[in-house]
């Protein structure tokens, strides 16, 4: 047989799905309908459970009978157990409208499977299938408004919230996002990008350092974070926004929600309306202080840094997609390029 790792990606699909199948049993889903969805990291079955609809879940925030199963890309448990854990509590202490993590048979929130071909196995999770649909046009006003009120909601919850012993979720700090505790060679990296691009990555960066420092970490600016709030990874029903892909949830700050979730209209001619109508829904709920609210043109290059030195390390450990990992670098240097021209 084959060695895992020297499969195409196709070949890669072919040997976890015998792998999905086993763990739908572990599930108690013996006979559902497994419909591939995508695979970057993680590789993302939808699962549809013939029968009836379930009383009381005819319009509800999930599709009836549907769900979604990942086979993980990663291996640690704490880490696994830590973002399901904070799911679990978003959902059912703080009642944001997130995925829900669904239990295996024997009430663990993920369950390692092996099947042949497959070294060392997967770990699965399963959550319940979120409705609504993605934005790819007509984003307005009210939309970033209803976005604003999500993520506070997300941050009020998280300012109070006490992670049990043993959580463990990254923390994106200065260190996370630039440093060597996550990249291990950022000064090749800087120097591995276009010319243009260095003495502003290294301006912002100094930048942002400064301003994490004058933050600090207690919880009026830092704390559990969704870290990658782009409209790919929200849904919306009826006009309101449904927060998914928590992969990257972790330890930040709350400037760095905002920053990101702003940072795709990069004072574009939509921008003022955006950024407005999206912080007058965050003051709906909670309120920042102007001392971290005035740098949030900051934290948005600070977004397009990070994204630049991270296709950076793309292009370095990833050459067979170098061209759209060169592509995706370009892009955000020069959106960091136009911060200061903004500015």
């Amino acid at each position: 047989m084959k060695a895992y790792q020297e499969l195409t990606r196709l070949g890669q699909l072919r040997r976890l799905r015998p792998l999905a199948q086993v763990a739908l049993e572990v599930y108690g889903l013996t006979g559902a309908r497994l419909t591939f969805q995508q695979y970057s990291a993680n590789m993302i079955f939808r699962v549809d459970v013939p029968g009836p609809t379930p009383t009381g879940e005819k319009n509800g925030l999930y599709v009836p009978n549907r769900y979604n199963l990942r086979i993980l890309a990663i291996s640690d448990m704490d880490i696994i157990n830590s973002e399901l854990t904070w799911l679990a509590a978003l959902r059912h202490e703080a009642g944001l409208p997130v995925p829900e993590p669904v239990p295996t048979l024997d009430g663990r929130l993920f369950t390692q499977v092996t099947a042949p071909g497959v070294p060392k196995g997967r770990v699965v999770s399963l959550m319940r299938w979120l409705d609504g649909r993605h934005f790819t046009a007509g984003f307005r006003p009210h939309h970033a408004q209803a976005m604003g009120r999500v993520m506070a909601q997300l941050h009020r919850f998280a300012a109070g919230w006490r992670p049990s012993k043993g959580f463990k979720r990254p923390h994106w700090d200065w260190d996370g996002q630039f440093g060597e505790r996550e990249l291990h060679d950022t000064d090749e990296l800087v120097a591995s990008m276009p010319q243009q691009f260095h003495e502003p990555f290294r301006v912002v960066t100094r930048q942002v350092r400064e301003v994490m420092d004058l933050f600090g970490k207690g919880p009026d600016a830092y704390g559990m974070i969704h870290a990658d709030m782009y409209l790919e990874n929200v849904l919306f029903k009826a006009g309101e926004p449904r927060p998914i892909d928590f992969e990257d949830c972790g330890f930040s700050y709350w400037m760095c929600d905002i920053g990101t979730f702003l940072s795709q209209w990069p004072w574009t001619e939509d921008f003022p309306r955006i950024r407005d109508a999206f912080l007058d829904g965050y003051a709906q709920v909670r309120t920042l202080p102007d001392e971290q609210l005035k740098h949030l043109d900051l934290f948005m290059a600070g977004q397009y840094a990070q994204l630049l030195i991270w296709a950076s390390a793309f292009i370095r450990h990833d050459p067979a997609r170098r061209t759209q990992h060169e592509a995706w670098r370009n892009r955000e240097g020069n959106n960091l390029l136009r911060y200061f021209m903004h500015c």
